[in-house]
């Protein structure tokens, strides 16, 4: 089984130099290789990785010295990194996996590679093999021994380490291992009374099948306050910036040249502003997902168009606050771990119109209709209650669809040999 886990590293400022360095030439070597890349599919004219890994040395030896100073392999990976990203892109366009917008600007639609920027506010490489984890301290070849805080114990071979520098500064290493002695092994017959119906909102995170109402803490808009102060206070800089560039007669393209140690403190505190919204948000849904995913074996959702929905003004910003998406990925591989799996029924099933006790449609539930009564059998229904309901019939017909069982009172559970990659959470990360 492959897990991966996040922790905090603290380099020096020599080791933080070398990093930078790293991060610049494994940049240089992205951006040299997606430029080839570019200029062959013009051409029509072949060029796999391989052809591009052999240019390496002649990179090296020649006007590029500086790439020796890099580890070699975490150059490798650059490329092959590329050579998945457009792999990916040309499968999106085979299959057409892509959700447009008519207001949408956005020309590369299906993900394919672009350039980097040193000014991009994460910067990452890999390390392939030569990484080991001893006693708090994480040895990176050519850089040597960095200060870490190991909060979890790591079983099993390391696979991958990828060393981030995020926007506000802090170095981060994401630890790949592979465990053989476990097996992520799903299960094939689930109890139903282990099997739970969620429907997601905006007021309450969710609601269960069970009655539950999970409130929705809406951390960004407790922060907004703060938020808009610090941004401000940023702008209001930039443009005085500006002002002076314009006055010494410069062009803005060397605005960059004005920008003091007052911008770059205050860049800081927005990114540690947003930084702990973020933080607070995925600590909330690892809790959540982790206590769903230990009480039941099957969690059925629905399948929701959040892009589509961010196209509502009026509500985009309370939609993007949840963290829809973020808290499905992270329910499903914690449900995987169990065996279990995270079921979704269709976009189009009409959980919310649906009576969940005769199984008429009302076709006249509005929006604003939170309480409604059935026209059939008068039964009066919570609007959320009886989507999550509906949801969870809607999975267990689906899981039966697969060729799964379910039992109302349990059953033999028979795994099967299936294996699947998960992550860590993150959420207990030492600051």
């Amino acid at each position: 089984m492959l897990k991966a886990t996040k922790i905090r590293i603290y380099p020096n400022k020599a080791q933080e130099q070398q990093l930078a360095q790293d991060f610049g030439n494994a940049r240089f070597v992205w951006n040299t290789a997606l430029g080839l890349k570019q200029q062959a599919y013009a051409d029509k004219l072949p060029l796999s990785c391989y052809d591009i890994k052999k240019l390496l040395p002649v990179w090296k030896n020649g006007e590029h010295e500086f790439l020796k100073l890099t580890h070699s392999q975490v150059l490798q990976e650059v490329i092959r990194h590329l050579d998945v990203a457009y792999k990916n892109a040309f499968r999106r366009v085979k299959n057409k996996q892509v959700a447009t917008s008519k207001r949408s600007k956005n020309k590369n639609v299906y993900g394919f590679p672009v350039f980097k920027s040193k000014h991009d506010s994460r910067q990452a490489i890999a390390y392939p093999q030569g990484v080991r984890v001893d006693d708090n301290k994480l040895h990176l070849p050519k850089i040597g021994l960095i200060k870490a805080k190991v909060h979890r114990t790591l079983a099993g071979k390391i696979k991958t380490v990828t060393v981030s520098r995020e926007s506000t500064g802090k170095y981060y290493a994401s630890i790949l291992t592979e465990n053989f002695e476990v097996k992520n092994e799903p299960l094939q017959s689930f109890d139903k009374n282990k099997i739970i119906g969620v429907d997601l909102g905006v007021k309450d995170l969710l609601v269960t099948s069970n009655s539950d109402k999970l409130p929705n803490p809406k951390y960004l808009k407790k922060q907004v306050k703060k938020l808009r102060h610090v941004q401000k206070d940023l702008s209001r800089k930039i443009e005085h910036a500006k002002a002076r560039c314009l006055a010494d007669g410069k062009p803005l393209k060397e605005q960059s040249q004005y920008f003091g140690a007052n911008i770059a403190k205050n860049r800081q505190q927005l990114a540690r502003a947003h930084e702990k919204v973020r933080f607070a948000r995925e600590n909330y849904q690892h809790q959540v997902s982790r206590q769903l995913a230990n009480e039941n074996q099957v969690v059925i959702a629905e399948t929701l168009k959040i892009k589509n929905m961010l196209q509502n003004r009026k509500l985009s910003k309370a939609i993007s606050d949840c963290g829809w998406y973020g808290f499905l990925s992270k329910l499903d591989y914690k449900l995987q771990a169990n065996g279990g799996r995270l079921e979704q029924v269709s976009t189009w099933f009409p959980s919310t119109k649906t009576c969940n006790e005769c199984g008429c449609i009302n076709e006249h539930i509005l929006l604003k209709h939170r309480i409604w009564t059935c026209s059939e059998c008068n039964t009066v229904h919570d609007r959320d209650i009886n989507a999550a309901k509906n949801i969870k019939d809607g999975g267990i017909v689906q899981l039966k669809a697969a060729g799964l069982s379910v039992y109302a009172h349990g059953g033999d559970v028979r795994p099967c040999s299936k294996s699947e990659a998960i992550a860590d959470e993150v959420g207990s990360l030492v600051l």
